[in-house]
């Protein structure tokens, strides 16, 4: 593979002879897969290489390569003004990604020791996603929250279960809630609580005191949900597309939002193998619900996907239907999902509260379908509701009933 990436062959034997000589090609061959250009391919090597002559310098051997070693190296290198790393130092990460997948590194023994703080933060995550289930997302923004709790607790300091008070709970998360609006209020109290009941799992503390983290007054039915006119969910999907490969993409995923009403980890999860073509049909991979359930494909949402198949989506093996628009080529997360929405509302002129994005046409959906005349399972079928008490919220959105049943005021003139 170096053969088709350099042309002169001094710098072909010069790579083949370092110390990551023997993996030289198959990395390149890697990068390529992943979708890197010809001219990153060459930068990416030559980094490799004289990452490989610091290692070996250092005393190392390959099987000790890790993140603390391309840190150390980095640290030592000069830096662009705009804070970028230099060239010596840019695909590195790649590189520690070919080599654990390839089994050429193992971690160093008498390395150091993970800080006990970390290590209860580690086994927290371990069991929110293998015990609780929990997405990657929701893991990430608990684990946010309860660091910033231990860490005004106790500091770096290994922490002492058996003085963790009940009043020192309530107070980071009163503080913690009052600084965030609306249904984020109850953040704080959720994640905290969550840590609480894992310790009482792990015997660190008393059962009961994950009580002491309250929840802030929450009232479900007090404001009507966000969503968009149909003029305006129009529009979102017009002044999106450009004919770029970008655009085209982001509007295939705008049509599965806006017409199917699709959570952003459900956009996230499609796969190729979830579409029927032939009967027009979406299976959706089990997510929040834990569970498949089937949808219609529209006209305009099969066209959309199928503009993007064949002429804005990058050659890659990989099955999931919307990927990264720059190398390597891997399937979207959903904060780019999020970020895509809030891009399209801004060119399409459309101002939504903050923190609004792909959610609102979700409700958008369930409120045409409700004043259509779809009952609550209908809806709640389409949305993948576990329970119907969860689309009760959209009962306020048929706007025309309620008016028709609403009584007159009888209190004369204020």
């Amino acid at each position: 593979m170096l053969a088709h990436t350099f042309v002169r062959p001094g710098v072909i034997a010069r790579l083949r002879q370092s110390l990551l000589g023997p993996y030289m090609d198959a990395f390149a061959a890697a990068l390529h897969q992943e979708g890197y250009a010809p001219y990153n391919i060459q930068r990416f090597l030559c980094a490799a290489e004289k990452y490989a002559q610091w290692v070996h310098t250092q005393g190392y051997t390959l099987s000790e390569i890790d993140a603390d070693l391309v840190r150390r190296y980095s640290a030592g290198l000069p830096k662009y003004r705009n804070g970028n790393l230099p060239k010596a130092a840019q695909g590195l990460s790649a590189l520690l990604r070919f080599l654990h997948q390839h089994g050429v590194t193992h971690p160093r023994q008498g390395g150091r020791s993970i800080p006990p703080l970390e290590q209860w933060l580690r086994d927290y995550d371990a069991h929110l996603e293998h015990v609780a289930g929990l997405a990657l997302r929701t893991r990430r923004g608990y684990g946010s929250l309860v660091r910033r709790f231990l860490t005004t607790w106790c500091g770096a300091e290994s922490p002492d279960w058996s003085a963790l008070t009940a009043a020192e709970i309530t107070t980071f998360v009163r503080q913690e809630a009052a600084i965030r609006r609306n249904a984020g209020r109850k953040q704080p109290a959720v994640a905290v609580r969550s840590f609480l009941r894992f310790l009482v799992f792990r015997g660190a503390i008393r059962p009961g005191l994950e009580a002491a983290a309250p929840s802030p007054p929450q009232w479900k039915y007090a404001s009507l949900p966000s969503r968009l006119t149909p003029t305006d969910v129009e529009r979102v999907l017009t002044v999106s597309h450009d004919g770029s490969a970008i655009s085209v993409r982001n509007r295939a995923i705008l049509f599965c939002l806006a017409r199917l009403g699709l959570r952003a980890q459900d956009v996230v999860l499609l796969r190729f193998d979830d579409i029927d073509w032939a009967e027009g049909r979406l299976t959706l991979r089990p997510g929040k619900s834990r569970r498949a359930r089937p949808l219609p494909l529209p006209q305009d949402v099969g066209e959309a996907l199928v503009a993007y198949i064949r002429g804005g989506r990058p050659p890659s093996a990989s099955r999931h239907v919307f990927l990264r628009s720059r190398p390597p080529f891997r399937a979207l997360t959903s904060a780019a999902v999020w970020a895509i929405v809030r891009q399209a509302f801004t060119r399409a002129g459309i101002v939504v509260p903050p923190g609004v994005a792909s959610h609102i046409f979700r409700h958008t959906v369930a409120y045409q379908m409700v004043n259509r005349g779809a009952s609550f399972k209908e809806v709640a079928d389409v949305l993948g509701h576990q329970s119907i008490q969860t689309t009760g919220i959209y009962a306020k959105l048929e706007l025309e009933t309620l008016a028709a049943v609403a009584l007159p005021w009888g209190g004369g003139t204020l």
